[in-house]
């Protein structure tokens, strides 16, 4: 029997039984079409709220709603309380949806959302298979909603949903822009995107954000590195139990990660601590090493009331040698975060590890222990059972074939698997700081595990680096969504998330940008996006191209007016129009980059031609003009732009053979950020410190340019030769104890 509504036409189920906070039974139908709530006009949602996760999700959505329509929401108890021309929004959990698409039950994520028609009304139906589940239809409703001219549509739905990776958190990786890897200091980075300086209100909403962008659960870091920035433990850890609170009543689990084995590093210097052992002893018997490991473990205990994981992470960086001193320390880790939290479950990441490691787990019992795989080749076992090391190229990402052994392997020893996502969405900032776009990578990395090592032993945990934090916002957004489906278009993502905070008028416009940034910084493969990798860029092929696009896409952000009319579909902790002004220096670096390459293009053509060296050589520090690092995060290899511009031009002059003039300025400064990295050397020891040049390139520069910005200090008289090739600070004494 069919009849026609407002909706469009439904399929009637008539003497169905409803769950009870529906209360009418009169009629049920699956409808195809599109449930309208009218602006100026009361929405209603049926509800009985019972838990807090439940409570919030209803208030959530009532101010959405309210938001959008312009008057209050009504929560009532029972369908029948709303008038019968009204539409209504059911929100049920722990039941079936009475439109009768069911919530897969294997996940508590699981949901269904459906629009219908019952007891005459227009409805939506969102049911959850517990809070969580509720939770995420919620989310799933307001990204599917469209805010149209005086009314908010609800499109057909008819979804039943649960997520590919059971757990899935975003990993608050710890550097903060101003401090680059404790190695110098820049004044000029911009504080909006540093976490720790966010207001309550701000990290509330920072959590939540990235609750609504799919994932389950919050990774919060602990290193020594966070302990320079705040210049104590306690102060540290206050902001970490802060954002563990936030993200507990939003629902999420909490997973806390720490160096186990490395607690004075990148500007925390704890001159007392030992890591090497006197003759006779290991370091888990030496009581001089011991010392240290107690003291950082009590501080890191601290934490265990707050956190339902813990990851432990002994190499890179890590000062145990014998890998049954970390299995010892493993255990007294474990021993004091379980005095404090029993239910505490326990990870190790396998970063740095050799082949032979998943036996040596399971030999020493830690069965128990989630084990967690990274993509990066370099840093991953090949053959768990110890046949061979794995080197494929430099930093090159996991072939399928190579994880498949892995998951084999973990499959046969009966032990649980996850990822460790690192460098998937962004480079970690200490190192390429900037603004990416990784949703094509993204998505071939999620297919290659979800069709080949997935199937033999699935994933059960999956977390993913925030580094950049709210430069690094689309890119996060998409892997939160391809880890609860894997299958979809990374591309639909972009625009969605585009969508969702800038709406329909502005978005598109933010869109180009966004699609910009992928296609000159990412590219669509890990050869295009990786640094050591052949076919590593900055660009596209056609730099005219990205010179046009850049100046378009700054054109209409710059002039870009807030859509007031229009409520972001996501938790903000900042304002739409504070997201573009972070942009804006990034298209301005990839403009600026676009020129540079067109005019390296046109002396390339005039060398070709004929023209002399001398000219070429005058063209060329004409075209020098770096790359502005603005106020955006940088990291040690410096601005990547800029960096390119740079191993193009010296790669040039030296094919032809002509002198290259560098800008006199960019050598200061590079020597002054080389100068810095010593004397934080020299502030980690007792007594002078001799060092040799080439201990300190942790700028990634070549060895001619390294050694160019080291005399610049040796002829200025900050360092002074000691020994056939040691130097050492002249004023060592202000920085040394």
């Amino acid at each position: 029997m069919l009849y026609k509504s407002i909706s469009g036409y439904c399929d009637i189920s008539v003497f169905r039984v409803i769950p009870a906070a529906i209360a009418l039974l009169i009629t049920v139908g699956a409808c195809f079409g599109t449930v309208e709530f009218p602006a100026g006009k009361t929405a209603y949602i049926v509800a009985n709220p019972k838990s807090p996760l439940e409570k919030r999700t209803v208030d959530q959505l009532s101010v959405y709603l309210t938001g959008v329509l312009h008057t209050e929401t009504t929560v009532v108890a029972s369908l029948q309380s709303v008038p019968v021309s009204a539409p209504a929004i059911i929100l049920l959990t722990g039941e079936k949806n009475p439109l009768g698409t069911s919530a897969p039950l294997e996940s508590p994520e699981g949901f269904s959302l459906v629009t219908g028609k019952i007891a005459q009304r227009d409805v939506v139906v969102a049911v959850g298979n517990s809070d969580r589940g509720l939770k995420r239809a919620v989310q799933r409703l307001v990204i599917r909603s469209q805010q149209a001219e005086k009314r908010l549509e609800i499109p057909d739905l008819k979804l039943a949903e649960k997520p590919w990776i059971p757990q899935r958190e975003w990993a608050l990786c710890p550097w903060v822009p101003w401090n680059v890897r404790g190695t110098y200091v820049n004044p000029y980075a911009d504080q909006r995107v540093n976490v720790y300086k966010f207001t309550d209100s701000q990290q509330a909403r920072y959590v939540q954000m990235f609750d609504s962008f799919g994932f389950s659960g919050a990774q919060l870091i602990e290193g020594s590195n966070s302990w320079s920035y705040f210049g104590s433990v306690e102060a540290y850890q206050e902001q970490v139990k802060r954002l563990a609170r936030f993200a507990r009543d939003n629902g999420q689990q909490v997973t806390f990660w720490v160096w186990a084995a490395q607690f004075n590093h990148y500007g925390w210097a704890d001159l007392d601590l030992v890591y090497t052992p006197s003759a006779g002893h290991t370091a888990f018997s030496d009581p001089a090493v011991r010392k240290g490991f107690e003291k950082y473990y009590d501080y890191y205990a601290e934490m265990a009331p707050y956190v339902d994981r813990l990851i432990s992470h002994f190499y890179d960086p890590g000062e145990l040698s014998d890998r049954q001193d970390v299995f010892n320390y493993m255990r007294l880790l474990e021993s004091k975060f379980k005095a404090k939290n029993p239910q505490i479950k326990m990870s190790i990441d396998l970063w740095g590890t050799d082949p032979g490691y998943f036996n040596e787990l399971v030999k020493n019992g830690f069965k128990d222990y989630l084990l967690l795989e990274n993509s990066i080749a370099d840093y991953v076992p090949v053959h768990p059972d110890g046949a061979e090391t794995l080197r494929v190229g430099s930093d090159s990402l996991l072939h399928p074939d190579q994880r498949s052994k892995i998951h084999e392997a973990a499959k046969r020893l009966n032990l649980a698997i996850g990822m460790w996502g690192w460098y998937d969405t962004e480079y970690e900032t200490d190192q390429q700081a900037s603004m990416y776009v990784n949703a094509q990578l993204f998505k071939s990395l999620v297919q290659q595990i979800k069709n080949g090592a997935g199937k033999i032993h699935p994933m059960e945990y999956w977390s993913e680096m925030d580094a950049g934090h709210l430069n690094n916002l689309c890119s996060m957004y998409v892997a939160g969504q391809l880890l609860w489906n894997p299958d979809r278009d990374p591309d639909e993502l972009v625009s969605e998330f585009a969508e969702g905070i800038w709406g329909p008028r502005n978005g598109p416009k933010v869109l180009q940008a966004l699609r910009l940034v992928q296609d000159v910084r990412t590219g669509p493969t890990w050869d295009t996006y990786w640094w050591t990798m052949s076919g590593y860029r900055r660009g596209t092929a056609n730099p005219a191209e990205d010179l046009r696009r850049a100046e378009s896409a700054l054109a209409e952000l710059k002039s870009l007016k807030t859509d007031t009319s229009f409520v972001p579909k996501f938790p903000l902790p900042v304002s739409p129009d504070t997201l573009i002004e972070l942009m804006l220096p990034h298209l301005q670096q990839i403009r600026a980059f676009a020129e540079f390459r067109i005019e390296l293009d046109q002396i390339k053509t005039a060398w070709k031609n004929g023209t002399s060296k001398e000219e070429i050589s005058q063209r060329l520090a004409k075209a020098w003009k770096p790359i502005p690092e603005y106020n955006t995060w940088v990291g040690v290899f410096g601005q990547t732009e800029r960096r390119m511009q740079e191993i193009q031009l010296r790669r040039f002059a030296k094919e032809v053979g002509v002198k290259l003039v560098e800008p006199t300025w960019l050598r200061s400064e590079d020597a002054g950020r080389l100068l810095e990295k010593i004397q934080n050397v020299q502030r980690e020891q007792r007594g002078e410190v001799d060092f040799k040049v080439s201990d300190l390139n942790e700028f990634m520069w070549t060895n001619e340019k390294l050694n160019n910005r080291f005399q610049k200090l040796v002829a200025d008289g900050w360092v002074a030769k000691v020994g056939e090739d040691t130097y050492r600070l002249v004023n060592w004494s202000e920085y040394g104890q």
